[in-house]
């Protein structure tokens, strides 16, 4: 899932808050995984949580874990689950040590 310019992920509405260029690139790398998880039918359902997220105000490199558990809820799977989780967590960690790809 590419969020260029025309990509629903990118804040339209004025009083939405602009993503920092990192964090947009880790939302689309965790959305890309979550449909690996969830199925193609995964990319609406993730861009009605982003929206959310987006409401929620955690839009900050802080706020991805947020993020990441909402996705994660919408697994009914434990291990499918699980499995998510640490994958996203995984770019996480490398957001947080300065490196994404």
């Amino acid at each position: 899932m590419q969020h260029a310019a025309l990509s629903p992920h990118v804040p339209t509405h004025p009083h939405q808050p602009k993503l920092l260029p990192v964090v947009t690139r880790v939302i689309e790398q965790i959305d890309k995984l979550f449909v690996e998880y969830f199925g193609r039918s995964g990319e609406r359902l993730a861009e009605e949580i982003f929206k959310q997220w987006l409401i929620a105000g955690k839009t900050g490199p802080s706020g991805l874990r947020h993020y990441v558990n909402a996705l994660s809820h919408q697994l009914h799977e434990p291990h499918q689950c699980n499995n998510f989780v640490k994958r996203a967590e995984s770019m996480l960690l490398h957001l947080q040590s300065g490196y994404v790809s």
